[in-house]
């Protein structure tokens, strides 16, 4: 496996990590700006999901970008020194991110569902702004939220047939505990 297809990988999930966290910064400050600016009952209701998926982008994506150089350096020198390592540790790894994604995705995808549901349950009710604000943040942040982690998804896949091709012809020898 090639060093620069390694690195960008990386550069892409970096730069996705980064994008959630912007993304967070930005929902969170609207969040607080419908909060407490706005102050009707629908944008209040608006605000509150927008700031538990706008803490929750921050959070992955701080998190995740702050292990990124030590994932692609760990990544390149295996590729070069032992690539074995690539199929043993990297795959398996590349694999559990996958299904995370996944996992992820058919969350928010309920969440979406579930949201339109409620929007429409409310909708035919009177007095009820705070809860169809709610159910509309929901699914906004549910649908941007699939999107990103589609994307990321994408890219994993990506990376993992790169590492299964490159890797194809080595065995790998199970310890037996």
């Amino acid at each position: 496996m090639e060093k620069d297809f390694i690195d960008r990988y990386f550069t892409l999930f970096k730069n996705e990590q980064l994008l959630l966290i912007i993304l967070g910064a930005v929902a969170f400050v609207a969040a607080l700006v419908f909060y407490l600016g706005l102050k009707t009952p629908w944008y209040k209701g608006f605000a509150l999901p927008m700031a538990v998926f706008a803490l929750i982008f921050c959070s992955a994506g701080i998190n995740n970008y702050s292990k990124t150089s030590a994932l692609r350096i760990r990544a390149a020198y295996n590729s070069d020194m032992h690539p074995e390592l690539l199929k043993s540790k990297e795959l398996p790894r590349i694999r559990e991110q996958k299904q995370n994604l996944r996992v992820l995705i058919y969350v928010n995808l309920s969440i979406i569902a579930a949201s339109f549901l409620i929007f429409l349950y409310f909708q035919k009710k009177e007095g009820n702004e705070y809860y169809m604000g709610m159910a509309a943040s929901l699914l906004l942040m549910a649908t941007i939220s699939v999107i990103i982690y589609y994307i990321m998804l994408g890219h994993s896949k990506e990376y993992s047939e790169g590492i299964n091709k490159s890797t194809a012809n080595i065995i790998v020898k199970e310890e037996k505990v």
